[in-house]
């Protein structure tokens, strides 16, 4: 079973689903296409595929999806100023749209120019078609704006301080995250005595500089004024500072192949987890893991998953995992919550409540982020086992790992998904007749989920004629 992503829905005030009235190109390259000849703008609105209707609801509960992009006027202003492109995060022509403007916050509202480059976007839809009509005048004012293009070009030739701040300052407005070339350039312009400056130090946090670079050691030059910066600002700010740094540090290791500049961004990732040494090593090992599988470094992977989901999945009871689970999907929660900011979220309490009024009750919902959920573990340890599989390995000791990681997926949370993943496994070791079992109850869980079967009956005739 391929590798699970879980997506996390908020029930949220004032929010709605998908757009179906606007006119929508054919293509993503047919939207470019028109708006290099029309001069118009592109419009990207990126929803999430079709979800089932919200269970357990009262039979009085009725969910409104409607939204306020359906009102004639907002189609009419928008058709009027750009070219629309509608589309679901499932379409792959929008994952590089996606990943360079760290979209992940659905339904998502991209403006773009006709040489792709993003000048605007908003997230999650509204049943208020003036948060519409003003969307379309920022962008407007957006796209009048000196190119980020334009601005390389400036940054390229000057290299000067103010250039690449403004370089850098246009990238984050349309939520690039990753500065960390631009910054180490830009604190090549400043003065020792820049980085004793409260503002210029989160600039550079803010900017996700490497975590071996020159940036970043500047920056903590003046230990009393970070610890000072950590304790001062908030936690969805000090996370996305780690974040960035993280992340940054990790994708310039990959690309190069760079393992010390890989080590440097897992220590990094480990530092802040302060006290909690086991959270550390987590930490540490989830990237030197996400290094070796991307540069493809196999021996080194499997070497170090073994070591990994043993000593942090396996050691562990599934009430404590529970446990441990709740806990972090109520931090999570809270986390998600104080990025949103102004949307009012509401609360599970809160919506329980408001479902034990007498009435008709409306709920509007609308997908908003990506993360993991409830049942992380389960999900960790099956796509663990399932990369042990997909690498095609034939060590008898990575496989039996592998299969006891499965076993305890199931045991944790027993669905078809982890059932296959199980019956892959005991096929590769030659057992086939418990193979063949085991991808049985994973058609039949499927079938009680309500899922396609297809694949797994596809799988289970290639288990069948020891063709897998």
């Amino acid at each position: 079973m391929k590798s699970i992503l879980i997506i996390t829905a908020f029930l949220i005030s004032s929010l709605a689903s998908f757009s179906q009235k606007l006119k929508s190109a054919k293509s993503l390259t047919a939207a470019f296409s028109t708006a290099a000849k029309s001069g118009k703008p592109v419009f990207l609105i990126i929803n999430t595929p079709t979800i089932e209707h919200l269970k357990k609801l009262p039979e009085n509960a009725k969910v409104d999806f409607t939204s306020a992009l359906d009102d004639k006027e907002v189609i009419s202003k928008i058709e009027e100023n750009f070219v629309v492109f509608t589309t679901t995060m499932a379409d792959t022509s929008v994952r590089s749209i996606m990943r360079s403007g760290n979209i992940k916050q659905f339904p998502a509202y991209i403006f773009l120019r006709s040489n792709r480059e993003i000048f605007f976007s908003e997230s999650a839809s509204s049943t208020d078609k003036n948060r519409y009509f003003s969307m379309v005048e920022r962008a407007k004012a957006a796209f009048k704006e000196k190119s980020i293009s334009d601005l390389e070009k400036d940054a390229q030739q000057k290299g000067d301080a103010v250039t690449l701040k403004k370089l850098i300052d246009a990238r984050k407005k349309i939520g690039i995250t990753n500065n960390a070339d631009l910054i180490e350039q830009y604190v090549g312009n400043l003065k020792i005595s820049d980085f004793n400056n409260y503002d210029n130090v989160v600039y550079i946090l803010e900017a996700g500089p490497y975590a071996d670079g020159t940036a970043y050691r500047l920056a903590y030059t003046n230990r009393k004024l970070i610890d000072s910066i950590y304790k001062t600002e908030p936690q969805y700010k000090r996370v996305a500072f780690n974040n960035a740094i993280i992340s940054n540090t990790m994708i310039a290791a990959a690309k190069d192949k760079n393992l010390n500049k890989a080590m440097a961004g897992a220590n990094f990732a480990r530092s802040t987890w302060s006290r909690d040494y086991r959270g550390a090593d987590k930490s540490y090992n989830n990237q030197m893991l996400w290094y070796y599988s991307t540069v493809k470094d196999t021996a080194s992977y499997l070497r170090t998953a073994a070591y990994f989901y043993d000593n942090h999945y396996m050691n562990i009871g599934a009430d404590s995992i529970k446990k441990i689970e709740q806990r972090n999907h109520t931090v999570n929660s809270k986390n998600q919550s104080l990025q949103l900011g102004a949307k009012k979220m509401v609360s599970k309490e809160k919506m329980d409540s408001l479902m034990k009024l007498p009435g008709i009750k409306t709920v509007t919902s609308s997908i908003v982020s990506i993360s993991s959920s409830g049942n992380n573990y389960a999900n960790e340890l099956n796509n663990a086992a399932w990369k042990f599989y997909e690498i095609g390995t034939k060590n008898i000791n990575y496989l039996t790992k592998a299969m006891l990681w499965s076993r305890r997926s199931i045991e944790l949370n027993p669905i078809s998904g982890y059932y296959d993943t199980l019956a892959h496994i005991l096929y590769r070791i030659g057992y086939f007749e418990e193979a063949i079992k085991t991808q049985e109850i994973a058609i039949e869980k499927a079938k009680k989920e309500q899922i396609s079967t297809t694949n797994f009956e596809l799988e289970l005739k290639k288990i069948k004629a020891r063709t897998l």
